[in-house]
């Protein structure tokens, strides 16, 4: 497959009908859906990106998440991704997917062009202001995802440590933590993925949140991403700001999960109370295993059970029970390192001129999941429920259409 390179210079016109703010799953496929409705790239839409090279959020992640490990790669609208290595990063294999597909249907992506800010003035016409020139179109596709604002929760104590700080966004290499003593914080799928990395390089990582793990054993099937696009989407529609992922999903409990957890490597260890220079303190039972804080009603389950898939977590400890933060043991731990897998917010600074936020601090949207009713000609896809692959090419189109109707 061939990519497509950044372009030094602005070749699309300063006006157009639609443009499309990213160039992710969500933007290229409003982006193939407008090409099939016959409008042609860089004269009735453009794409603008803000990276240097194709791949959206993707590129950017770390070499070891394999395309095989990564939670699943949609295919474009037209354009299946046959055959991939499941061994390369994904990164490589979804930026070369990405830049092929650009290519296929000569969008011509004008990159990098970061849009700081968009506005409407009286003319009725939105103005994209990017650091690779000024446009203005009828509509506008805002596809910008979360990947440019990672979200670290504040501690007390937090500004006083004085070791290394990564987040997901900043993680490279697994290998940066050998032999460090790690803090791995967040409740969702980032977080287990470096606990069991991390597995093969330090024998000290700790696991904390600011809840209790979301276990879920149920089989994540078609039915099941109906029902958590469904609460999503009554979400936004009313204006609420989108829950994390894992709020809505849960973490997986299959085979490889529980035998991690039986191993001691996915076992959550409690509650943050505040940081030191080169400690944290943490409200739970402690670490030597005489008990064991609650791990997800899931688990909790299990272990009452006496469930043989948990056995080493079980044996010797007692269980304690699953109420949230009134666990009454503090426990201090040495760290060197903090790693942050508390996720991200959604990237959507650039459209505050045009205020569309609610008091609850999300962006309300219409049934169809796009529209936003507060600005017209404006529509969100990989928000609330389409921020999944999935979710985000189905926006996509949706997304696309619906701009066709408005700026027509």
């Amino acid at each position: 497959m061939s990519s497509t390179t950044a372009s030094p210079t602005v070749s699309a016109p300063a006006h157009c009908q639609i443009a499309i703010i990213g160039a992710g799953q969500a933007g290229l496929s409003a982006a193939g859906t407008l090409h099939r409705r016959g409008l042609l790239p860089g004269q009735d839409f453009v794409v603008l990106d803000g990276n240097a090279g194709p791949g959206g959020a993707w590129r950017h992640r770390w070499d070891a998440l394999t395309l095989g490990r990564a939670h699943g790669v949609h295919d474009l609208p037209g354009f299946p991704l046959e055959h991939p290595d499941t061994w390369r990063p994904a990164s490589e294999v979804v930026a070369e997917y990405y830049g092929a597909y650009e290519d296929h249907l000569g969008l011509d992506v004008i990159r990098p062009a970061k849009v700081r800010a968009v506005t409407q003035y009286k003319d009725g016409l939105f103005h994209i202001f990017t650091e690779a020139g000024d446009f203005t179109a009828a509509a506008v596709i805002n596809a910008t995802g979360t990947w440019e604002t990672p979200n670290i929760p504040h501690y007390p104590g937090l500004e006083h440590f004085k070791g290394e700080q990564w987040h997901t966004k900043t993680f490279r290499d697994v290998e940066d933590f050998r032999d460090h003593r790690v803090l791995v914080v967040g409740g969702g799928a980032s977080a287990t993925q470096f606990l069991m990395m991390l597995e093969d390089v330090t024998d000290h990582s700790v696991w904390v949140s600011r809840s209790l793990p979301r276990w879920n054993a149920a089989p994540f099937n078609p039915g099941w991403g109906r029902a958590v696009e469904q609460r999503v989407t009554t979400q936004v529609t009313a204006g609420y700001a989108p829950r994390s992922v894992v709020s809505n999903t849960g973490l997986p409990l299959d085979r490889q999960t529980l035998a991690h957890i039986d191993r001691g490597t996915l076992v959550f260890r409690g509650f943050i109370d505040s940081f030191g220079e080169h400690e944290v303190t943490i409200s739970g039972p402690g670490p030597d295993g005489a008990t064991v804080n609650s791990q997800g009603q899931a688990v909790d389950d299990l272990l009452r059970a006496g469930d043989p898939a948990v056995a080493n977590l079980h044996d010797n400890a007692e269980v304690l029970p699953g109420h949230g933060t009134d666990i009454e043991h503090q426990w201090v731990t040495p760290i060197d390192s903090i790693l942050w897998g508390t996720g991200f917010q959604h990237s959507l600074e650039h459209l505050d001129p045009l205020d569309i936020r609610t008091a609850h601090g999300g962006v309300k949207v219409e049934r169809d999941g796009v529209t936003v009713p507060a600005q017209p000609g404006l529509f969100l896809v990989g928000y609330g429920a389409s921020a999944s692959t999935i979710g985000a090419t189905r926006a996509g189109r949706k997304a696309a259409v619906a701009a066709i109707g408005y700026s027509s």
